[in-house]
């Protein structure tokens, strides 16, 4: 005797989203990483630790194919110019003042493209949390659907130390994305 299965395409549409966005969620944080770079290694926490990036418009996860050339789960940035939004956390017991964040953007394969964008956070208190935000960033390149290299940027985020505002670390992460105008952003929601 045969069963038949029915699947109702609404609820596998919703789940497949669900999925799909927890994925992405999960090569986001897989692909960002955080640093240690001065100061006590042997704590093994960061003083100020980063813990999460917001791009808008939002990144794009998908495979990228130029000529022969494919880039499997390239973040993709859709937009000539975007926003970061960084989120740290004071992980100490003191307060922290003028702490130097530091953006830099460049384009993977050439050296003389980059831009540098100092800012300064005024305050975090022991265990707060701060948003942190860069408008209006230029991208240095576009791959515009035909070239592998022509879109591929480096973002660095960077903590400087200031001893005299309590910050005797320095924390870095790095993040690598494409830019290509010519992808489409898919549809955010779903008609019913």
């Amino acid at each position: 005797m045969t069963k038949i299965i029915a699947l109702n395409r609404k609820y596998l549409v919703m789940v497949t989203s669900v999925l799909i966005i927890c994925l992405i969620g999960i090569a986001g944080f897989s692909l960002w990483q955080t640093k240690q770079t001065s100061g006590n290694s042997a704590k093994g926490t960061p003083e100020i630790q980063m813990l999460g990036v917001t791009v808008e418009p939002a990144v794009v996860v998908k495979d990228l194919s130029y000529g022969n050339v494919t880039l499997k789960g390239a973040q993709v940035i859709t937009s000539k110019t975007f926003d970061l939004i960084v989120t740290v956390q004071n992980n100490t017991a003191k307060k922290m003042t003028n702490i130097p964040v530091e953006l830099q953007v460049s384009l993977l394969g050439d050296e003389t493209k980059k831009v540098i964008s100092p800012g300064v956070l005024p305050s975090l208190e022991p265990g707060a949390k701060a948003r942190v935000a860069f408008r209006q960033i230029k991208c240095l390149g576009d791959a515009l659907g035909k070239s592998a290299t022509a879109g591929q940027h480096l973002m660095s985020v960077r903590i400087k130390p200031n001893p005299v505002g309590g910050v005797d670390q320095a924390t870095e992460a790095s993040f690598r994305f494409v830019v290509d105008t010519t992808v489409k952003a898919p549809a955010t929601a779903n008609k019913q």
